[in-house]
């Protein structure tokens, strides 16, 4: 996605979009999602599709808000910060 897709994101337009085309529609997929909050890929779909009754965890929502506002090189640093994580911890 390009730098600008933030400043062209209409919040009113976006408000009622479900959370799973939020994320592809600001170029986040499941799997780049899954790494950034330590969970499996089955999981993060199931969490995006409302699986449980509590719905979607709200940190799945932060994180798919915080990837809209950021800009490419902010989302490669945490996208590459996670990573480092994961290396640390094996």
């Amino acid at each position: 996605m390009d730098s600008n897709y933030s400043d062209a994101l209409s919040s009113a337009a976006m408000e009622n979009t479900p959370w799973q085309k939020r994320a592809k529609a600001a170029g986040l997929s499941q799997k780049v999602l899954a790494r950034l909050l330590g969970h499996a890929e089955i999981t993060v779909s199931r969490q995006l599709r409302g699986h449980w009754d509590s719905g979607i965890p709200r940190h799945v929502i932060a994180a798919i808000l915080a990837w809209e506002i950021m800009t490419p090189e902010q989302r490669q640093a945490w996208v590459d910060s996670t990573e480092n994580e994961a290396d640390k911890s094996d």
